[in-house]
């Protein structure tokens, strides 16, 4: 009897434990997409310029490289470029498009801008040779012209045709606006170009000014700083260049129009970081 009970109490203990049900399977926990953000590096390559801009789906967008043997690639490989979207000489100086050539042999590019200038120097052509064999689609860039940075826009404010004469005001001009927040990046442009852009009716208004020409009194004229009305204002130049660069013309002239003012001879590699709301500004030193 005592047997007999003790064979249904087990029996009835595994009727319950097979009714149970087993616990629900636990997922990992989804990670939200990353936020939308945008960074811009105003890389410290001495007396030329090199801006490298990427965003949150690892788009690159590079704007000129400085001299041979600059750093500008350098800078690249330590943060783990892999592809660049768009590659873009804005001109035909060794100061812009000198440091480019490395880049253009060490990283594939898919798209390169150029003014269409040409110049004369051993430089240039060896930079057309790179563009040659990096098989990029090459566009020569004119006013109106946009391109695409992932889910940015880039407008081209200049040049036009013809050329002005010179190399420096044909530069090519953009425009990158994400959000709220917007980037115009002048090149070497100075007071010729800049009138051009003006009577164009271009939108010109960014928050962030790329100051044409290094800081130059040649650039940054008053009726173009007023239709800029920028917060920041970014120059790219050699500590104690032998051109003086920037001019204390050009540096009057946004302080009185309450302008902050960064240069990469001062505060080295300028990296400015927006959520197409608000801007963060870190300097290298």
């Amino acid at each position: 009897m005592f047997k007999r009970l003790g064979l249904l109490i087990l029996l009835a203990l595994l009727l319950t434990g097979a009714c149970q049900k087993a616990p629900p399977a636990v997922s990992p926990p989804t990670l939200p997409p990353p936020a939308p953000q945008l960074r811009v590096h105003f890389v410290d390559v001495g007396q030329g310029d090199g801006i490298w801009v990427e965003t949150w789906e690892g788009k690159s967008l590079i704007i000129d490289g400085g001299r041979r043997r600059s750093g500008f690639a350098a800078y690249l490989s330590q943060h783990r470029v892999k592809e660049i979207e768009a590659l873009v000489g804005t001109n035909p100086d060794a100061d812009h498009i000198g440091g480019l050539i490395e880049v253009l042999d060490s990283v594939p590019v898919r798209n390169v801008w150029i003014s269409g200038q040409e110049n004369t120097t051993q430089t240039f052509e060896d930079f057309v040779d790179a563009i040659a064999r990096s098989k990029a689609a090459v566009h020569r860039a004119r006013r109106g012209d946009r391109f695409n940075l992932g889910g940015i826009q880039v407008d081209v404010l200049h040049p036009v045709d013809p050329f002005f004469p010179g190399r420096n005001n044909n530069s090519v001009v953009l425009k990158l606006k994400f959000g709220d927040v917007s980037f115009l990046f002048a090149g070497d442009v100075e007071k010729e170009a800049e009138a051009s852009v003006i009577a164009a009716g271009l939108p010109l208004e960014s928050t962030v000014l790329k100051l044409g020409h290094h800081g130059s009194r040649t650039s940054t004229t008053p009726p173009f700083l007023t239709g800029v009305r920028p917060q920041v204002a970014v120059y790219q130049a050699g500590a104690n260049n032998q051109f003086g660069h920037p001019h204390p013309e050009t540096i009057q002239a946004l302080r009185a129009a309450n302008v902050r003012i960064l240069g990469t001879d001062t505060y080295g590699t300028i990296a400015i970081t927006t959520d197409g709301k608000t801007f963060t500004v870190r300097t290298g030193r």
